[in-house]
């Protein structure tokens, strides 16, 4: 099964937030890849990249 891969605008429009959001969650390790100068992501990472950040969240 081929992997899911999104542009940034594509991310941020599946996450519905905007595309400096995105800029700033790869600066907090949001996982990504470059093909050129363009950022790619793959769906599957990002989801359990978010999973794995809801997780490690502090509970108060």
């Amino acid at each position: 099964m081929e992997e899911e891969i999104l542009t940034k605008a594509e991310l941020a429009k599946l996450l519905k937030v905007t595309q400096r959001t995105i800029d700033r969650l790869r600066t907090e390790g949001l996982p990504c890849f470059k093909v050129g100068n363009a950022v790619r992501f793959n769906r599957k990472k990002v989801l359990k990249w978010f999973e794995e950040q809801e997780k490690n969240k502090p509970k108060n």
